[in-house]
């Protein structure tokens, strides 16, 4: 008798930890630097919502630790556990933990805040986790003369090992405008217009600058370009995404100033019209007044 009850409890034991499931209702989320967000997981529940304890640990996994955004002990939400990146900027939906949903929504979203995101929750019915990915871009109109460099900016949070540098330009083929990998540029695949005229602004990456210098800016040069960046895997033969989506989104736009704000040319060629024009027409005036002085000088002797 004893041994059939110890089978059901082992049985129903594994049934409970085989349905038990932790989804996510969106696998991967794509937002803009200083925007809003909500991030939602489902969890395995009970009709009437009861549980005798709770853990969730939701974290988002860096490359040397876990940044905890979210955590709840024996059912009580614990808010001392956040790292101080999200402090401040999380709130959750505590009504719906009931229905087994986990409902966050973070504001002030920065560029830091991209990357996987797990959430790992245990309760009496069982334990397990889910994840999704977050990207956060940056979305920048910038304006350039031609004949001029500009710097197109693009941020990860920290330079992390091995990583692979890539700017395109959808709208090109080939759409690669700069790809850096192995501590070097690799123009095998490079637009051929962009040959020997781009390179990152600091190639040591420090504190995770990826931007690029375009020199010797053309009209043609006018169009969208996007940033991305990778992560060598640990075999060396796989690269892995950092972000699936863009980090950087950049219009460029290359027209040149109105006259009237271009001020002097580097020869001074346009100030130096604007005086002879001026010097002229102060000669014509002055000659017309001397004919018309003349004339008037006749009139009078009649």
């Amino acid at each position: 008798m004893i041994c059939r009850i110890l089978l059901l409890i082992i049985l129903n034991s594994c049934l409970c930890a085989a349905t038990f499931v932790v989804n996510v209702t969106q696998s991967s989320y794509q937002a803009e630097e200083n925007h809003s967000i909500t991030l939602e997981w489902t969890f395995t529940t009970t009709p009437d919502g009861s549980w005798r304890y709770l853990f969730i640990l939701c974290q988002l996994l860096a490359s040397d630790k876990g940044i905890i955004l979210y955590q709840v002990h024996d059912g009580v939400e614990v808010s001392e556990s956040q790292d101080e990146q999200f402090s401040g900027r999380v709130q959750s939906d505590k009504d719906v933990l009931r229905e087994g949903r986990i409902r966050l929504h973070v504001s002030r979203l920065r560029t830091e805040d991209s990357g996987l995101y797990l959430c790992d929750v245990e309760t009496n019915d069982g334990s397990g986790s889910g994840s999704l990915q977050l990207s956060i871009s940056v979305q920048k109109n910038i304006a350039a003369v031609p004949g001029k460099n500009v710097s197109l900016p693009c941020q990860i949070p920290n330079k992390k090992p091995d990583v692979f540098v890539k700017w395109t330009r959808p709208d090109l083929e080939p759409e690669y405008v700069f790809l850096f990998r192995d501590d070097q540029l690799d123009p095998e695949l490079q637009n051929p217009s962009y040959q020997n005229r781009v390179d990152l602004q600091d190639r040591q990456m420090k504190d995770g600058d990826v931007s690029l210098v375009l020199e010797n800016v053309t009209p043609n040069d006018r169009g969208t370009y996007e940033c991305r960046v990778f992560q060598r895997a640990a075999n060396r033969r796989k690269r892995r995404s950092l972000t699936f989506d863009p980090i950087a989104v950049i219009f460029l736009d290359v027209a040149p100033p109105p006259e009237n704000m271009k001020g002097r040319t580097e020869d001074g060629s346009s100030h130096q019209r604007a005086g002879l024009m001026a010097v002229a027409g102060l000669i014509i005036t002055v000659a017309v007044g001397v004919v018309v002085i003349n004339k008037y000088s006749s009139f009078l002797k009649k």
